[in-house]
């Protein structure tokens, strides 16, 4: 499960490997085995994650 500043909490896969995503402060939402970095938008409040 991966938290967004706003509360929302989902469970995030990469497209990549299928491997659940983390989220770092510094570089957003990541794949830790690929190394792929994500760019999305919150369903909770519509900001960029």
């Amino acid at each position: 499960m991966v938290r967004h500043e706003c509360g929302f909490e989902a469970p995030i896969y990469c497209k990549r490997c299928g491997r659940p995503l983390e989220n770092n402060e510094r570089t957003g939402l990541y794949c830790p085995h690929c190394g792929r970095r994500v760019s999305m938008l919150c369903p909770g409040c519509g900001r960029l994650w």
